[in-house]
């Protein structure tokens, strides 16, 4: 009962703040949500994580990004001097405010950066979408 309380409460406050961090994961990536024309935008910081350990979910109106952040030191038992960087997993819930074409969704990862596009639409069909990130561009010299 009080973890069902605790969840209404977390999803309660997310609608007013747009985004929510879950006690799931072990760090939170730092996101801007902004909205163009045509869309709403999601980006995030993601130093260190591979673009093959992210997952991106849209159900209905609720962004879920997942992932993690491996550290090959922590493995070897290497003796730290100072930590300030988070490992591990991660798992970001952002409400989406307005009605967006999950079906045309999306996500690019570049220099450390996820940068989710979510479309702008009327109606939106109740539906469950994971978005695909697509390919990086080759660098020119």
């Amino acid at each position: 009962m009080a973890k069902h309380i605790k969840e209404h409460l977390s999803a309660s406050f997310s609608y007013l703040s747009l985004t929510n961090s879950t006690p799931h994961g072990t760090w939170t990536p730092n996101t801007d949500i902004y909205e163009t024309a045509d869309s709403l935008v999601i980006k995030m910081e993601m130093a260190g994580v591979e673009k093959s350990d992210l997952e991106i979910t849209l159900h209905e109106r609720l962004l879920i990004v997942s992932g993690h952040r491996k550290d090959a030191c922590r493995q070897r038992r290497c003796s730290f001097r100072q930590v300030e960087i988070d490992y591990g997993s991660f798992e970001r819930h952002i409400v989406i405010p307005r009605t967006v074409d999950g079906n045309k969704a999306k996500a690019r990862f570049r220099n450390g950066f996820l940068r989710i596009e979510l479309p702008k639409a009327e109606h939106s069909e109740h539906t469950t979408v994971t978005v695909a990130i697509e390919p990086s561009e080759p660098h020119h010299a």
